[in-house]
């Protein structure tokens, strides 16, 4: 018996002969036929909200509105006791099973097999001939209209050709082409949804070309078109956009090298990836990191040379812009906008005479965010090549950049996890009164804790002690 099966099994077989006709549908049905696992299973049928009520009384199972779906409003049957055992049950929508297929993205998800109470799978109803676009890896638009009653399938489309390892066809090409001004339209979570989806594939840069070729990228993000008409100076050999698009390319060449760049710590270092949505922000923050040059940019008085200074404090701006607009969660934001506006700091840690407690501070303020940070650094390192731009220095700033990451994972982050030697009340009872002052010192000694200054207690009081006597 095949997982799937054994799950719709559990689901149905106790509501017997009140199973009301039901049917698989859609990616589970696709990820089926491919012989894939399929984490959302959709069950389509004529009133899910009955059968999501009966399924929530035979299970004790949770019941949620789930609005956000790419295609359709659903609701969603969870196991209380594992969030992650869900079914998805939608309505059928026109004349019938068929019509409401005809509805859909792609060929390869207008498919549906009827299911049986004990979770048997029936014959296999394919109106658009679906399964030979499977067996043929072609991504085809389901119908005409279908670029058109929903533009974000533009870019799962071309998701969906990374994911799967399918060719778009050319007729669904110049669909979404058409349609592919009208993705700003679209609700802004579901871009932003369907954009980290995209950055999430290993080999996103080739999407986002394409997508940029369509004028996709252009349509969700004009910060794009000041970016492509704004020529650099000669530590570059490309505009900002395509230089953007060319760091993304290194970016991902570099995560694709974990193990070989970053070894012993390559494992803690993909851990770090994995959060969240640290993968697609990172890629995102590298495409968006010199937004802020357009602005920024002037020419010298006396040497005419191009210089773009405060473009990174512009290029934040313009994160926390773009953020606002795709609604972006807090954390996201938070590590969109530090990204952007600290990536000039990687080049400016790695010289010579930077201090070790320098270093270490950025990492306590930033956190594991600065590893994201340092990553962002060496893509943009590493396509900054004009003529001003030397190679050994170059990969000085990599070799720093690829040793510092070595040293937070198996040194610092320790050291700055370590709990603080003296606090509020230690400072109290050698006569420091609370407020700014405070704080400053409490800061400066745990700075002097984190580059191995001050040893023990006593040390720390020491030194309090006498920053007390200097501020006073």
């Amino acid at each position: 018996m095949s997982r799937l099966v054994s799950i719709l099994r559990r689901w149905l077989e106790p509501l017997g002969a009140g199973l009301p006709a039901v049917y698989l549908v859609g990616g589970a049905v696709r990820d089926h036929l491919l012989g894939r696992e399929s984490k959302d299973i959709d069950l389509m049928c004529s009133d899910p909200q009955a059968l999501a009520h009966a399924l929530g009384s035979a299970h004790d199972a949770a019941l949620v509105p789930f609005l956000n779906k790419p295609d359709t409003p659903c609701l969603r049957v969870v196991n209380r006791a594992d969030t992650e055992d869900f079914l998805d049950l939608v309505p059928i929508y026109g004349s019938g099973v068929e019509d409401d297929l005809s509805r859909r993205d792609f060929t390869i998800n207008a498919m549906a097999i009827a299911v049986g109470g004990g979770g048997v799978l029936g014959e296999l109803i394919d109106p658009l001939d679906g399964r030979r676009d499977l067996r043929d890896r072609r991504i085809r638009a389901a119908g005409p209209d279908a670029m058109t009653s929903d533009p974000l399938r533009v870019i799962r489309a071309v998701r969906f050709s990374a994911d799967l390892g399918f060719e778009i066809e050319a007729a669904t090409l110049q669909l979404m082409a058409s349609a592919a001004d009208r993705v700003s339209a679209v609700a802004a979570e579901r871009i932003a949804r369907e954009l980290f989806l995209t950055l999430k594939q290993p080999d996103s840069a080739p999407l986002v070309r394409l997508l940029d070729r369509m004028g996709v990228l252009q349509a969700i993000f004009p910060e794009i078109t000041p970016m492509r008409g704004c020529s650099q100076n000669e530590h570059h050999h490309l505009n900002v956009w395509d230089h953007s698009l060319e760091a993304l390319e290194k970016l991902e060449g570099l995560l694709a090298s974990l193990t070989d760049q970053f070894e012993p710590v390559a494992g803690r270092l993909h851990s770090n990836l994995e959060q969240e949505n640290h993968l697609p922000v990172l890629k995102l923050a590298t495409l968006f990191h010199d937004a802020g040059k357009p602005e920024s940019r002037s020419l010298a008085p006396e040497s005419g040379r191009v210089t773009f200074y405060g473009h990174d404090a512009a290029g934040s701006r313009i994160a926390e812009s773009i953020a606002a607009r795709l609604k972006f969660s807090v954390r996201d934001q938070e590590v969109f906008m530090r990204l952007v506006g600290n990536h000039m700091h990687t080049i400016g840690l790695s010289g010579t005479d930077v201090r070790p407690g320098t270093i270490l501070r950025w990492f306590r303020r930033l956190g594991e965010d600065m590893v994201l940070l340092i990553l962002l650094g060496m893509a943009d390192v590493m396509a900054t090549r004009g003529p001003a731009s030397h190679e050994v220095e170059r990969e000085r700033q990599l070799r720093w950049c690829r040793e510092t990451i070595r040293l937070y994972y198996t040194e610092i982050k320790d050291r700055l996890e370590r709990k603080p030697l003296i606090g509020g009340r230690d400072l109290m009872a050698i006569g420091i009164p609370p407020g700014p002052g405070m704080g400053a010192i409490i800061e400066a000694v745990r700075a002097a804790q984190d580059d191995g200054t001050v040893q023990n207690r006593d040390e720390a009081i020491a030194l309090a002690a006498e920053l007390a006597r200097k501020h006073e």
